[in-house]
């Protein structure tokens, strides 16, 4: 759609972006104020020692953003429709200045007790701020299909919050896709910056204040910028509000009047599709297949060691001997490989994506297990081994990204129909950061717990062993569980489920073009 305001956008895009960015920054920080909170000579504080000395509280630390992700998450699912996608915003910014702030107080002049309690308070409230901001986007569809389907429907359960919600539901339909999935890249940036400004202030005293405490003038500017955002338009209009959802379509096409006219009448569709009728639920036996595959891919995109390798990269390095500059590395490669894989997600298939990426992932994880075996750094400078262990890295992390990275999200909104597309949603983003926060929690616990039971040469070794194992069924599960649905209408994926029939091959005149927007 033609004669929208670029600099409009811009702010669409660009403050919920923020949001995003926060996201992943907590991630690439996290990294190096793990290891430097173990350092007596730079951590900046007389405890040390106890972080040192417990692999359960390096858990803590690592986990408690997740934790808070999950129960931000699961407070929003139940208050997002009431207060709105930009009121969820200034909340996130809120909740993240106020994690920020915690985090860097722990680190001045604090009693143990009184500094960890402050430190992990602050992880938690940080992390709700994440649960708040973030969320998967919608499913591609050609637009008539999308007004057909609801209006034929005469419902929409729409559970959707934060960032990526409010930038599909106020931008133009001819570039909504494409700004919906960089959000992702967003992200990535945000775990690079993280990642540079911990490596920066890595061997500063206190540094590990700096890497959280620059997340605060981001959050203010996150906290500023969303009150300067008009509502979104579509949540207006789905509550009756026409003429407020006119004046925010304004904003984003002040000089177009047809253009705006045709927003608003798209909306009006939305609208008029509402209905008092309660949601059917997601627990229902026809649903059951496909909450099998979506929430099944989303659990193995944790549990096959993402978490580990992106909150441990410093611990990993430091292991391998090569210094915490390579997890910088590790960062932009990771977006760079972000860009890639947004480019390229909708010309294959998922299966086909799925399989290369994950049977890379196993070739990398088997590697590194081979590699970390009887490693005990080598000394100083590169030998073929730790080249070899950076180089799996990078193999894992690719593989990753152009599989269970854009995928996963992209399954859970093609797998399930419009009226429990939410609810779906919502179970996947809660499962997701559960097991995360598992991953992150167990990983330095089950290192060290390997390391007295195999000892030191063992113990990296048979972590890495056992993600391997799990990426090897995932392949089995994808390959039993989860259909083909590049190309193919929601109504063609309902049929699969209900019916049992292979998707796989199934050809679909319905097939989305560059151009199709975003149904949220």
């Amino acid at each position: 759609m033609a004669g929208y305001s670029r600099p409009a956008v811009a702010r669409i895009f660009g403050v919920p972006a923020l949001g995003g960015l926060l996201f992943g920054w907590d991630i690439g920080a996290t990294s190096y104020v793990l290891t430097q909170l173990q350092s007596a000579e730079y951590s900046g504080v007389s405890w040390s020692g106890a972080v040192a000395g417990s692999s359960f509280l390096q858990g803590l630390i690592t986990s408690g953003g997740v934790a808070g992700a999950l129960i931000g998450a699961a407070i929003v699912f139940r208050v997002a429709d009431a207060i709105g996608r930009r009121r969820e915003l200034i909340l996130a910014a809120l909740l993240y200045v106020a994690g920020a702030v915690l985090e860097v107080a722990s680190g001045f002049g604090t009693t143990e007790a009184t500094g960890l309690a402050l430190l992990l308070l602050g992880r938690v409230v940080y992390g709700a701020g994440c649960g708040f901001a973030m969320r998967v986007p919608g499913v591609r569809r050609s637009r008539l299909h999308a007004i057909a389907e609801t209006s034929r429907r005469h419902r929409s359960y729409t559970h959707r919050h934060g960032a990526p919600a409010y930038i599909a539901e106020m931008s133009p339909a001819s570039i909504r896709g494409t700004l919906v999935s960089l959000k992702e890249a967003a992200i990535v940036l945000g775990i690079c910056l993280g990642y540079g400004v911990g490596y920066a202030y890595s061997e500063k005293d206190g540094g590990w204040r700096w890497a959280y405490g620059w997340t605060l003038p981001a959050s203010l500017l996150l906290l500023v910028g969303a009150q300067s955002l008009p509502p979104s338009a579509r949540w207006l209009a789905l509550r009756g509000k026409a003429v407020e959802a006119v004046a925010s379509l304004a904003f984003v096409y002040p000089n177009d009047v047809d253009a705006r006219d045709a927003a608003a009448q798209e909306l009006a569709v939305a609208s008029e599709s509402r209905s008092n009728a309660p949601p059917p639920r997601l627990g229902d036996r026809r649903y059951r297949r496909a909450l099998t595959a979506g929430i099944g891919v989303v659990l193995l995109q944790q549990f096959t060691g993402q978490p580990s390798v992106l909150y441990y990269a410093g611990a990993i390095f430091d292991a391998a001997g090569v210094g915490a500059v390579a997890s910088v590395a590790v960062g932009v490669f990771k977006l760079v490989a972000t860009l890639g894989a947004v480019a390229t997600v909708d010309k294959h298939g998922r299966r086909k994506l799925l399989f290369v990426g994950i049977s890379l992932m196993v070739v990398a994880l088997l590697g590194l297990a081979v590699a970390f075996h009887g490693f005990e750094g080598e000394g100083s400078g590169f030998t073929p081994r730790k080249v070899g262990i950076i180089g799996l890295i990078f193999l894992y992390i690719a593989a990753y990204q152009i599989s269970f990275g854009p995928i996963a999200w992209l399954l859970i909104s093609e797998l399930f129909p419009l009226e429990v597309r939410g609810q779906a949603v919502a179970l996947a983003v809660q499962a997701n950061f559960a097991s995360n926060m598992v991953v992150a929690l167990l990983f330095p616990v089950a290192r060290d717990a390997l390391k007295h039971v195999v000892g030191d040469a063992w113990a990296m070794s048979v972590l890495f062993a056992a993600f391997a194992a799990i990426a090897l069924y995932a392949l089995e599960f994808v390959r039993a569980r989860v259909p083909e649905t590049k190309g193919l209408s929601l109504e063609e994926i309902e049929r699969y489920f209900a019916s049992g029939e292979r998707l796989a091959g199934i050809e679909s005149p319905l097939i989305p073009s560059a151009g199709d927007e975003l149904v949220v």
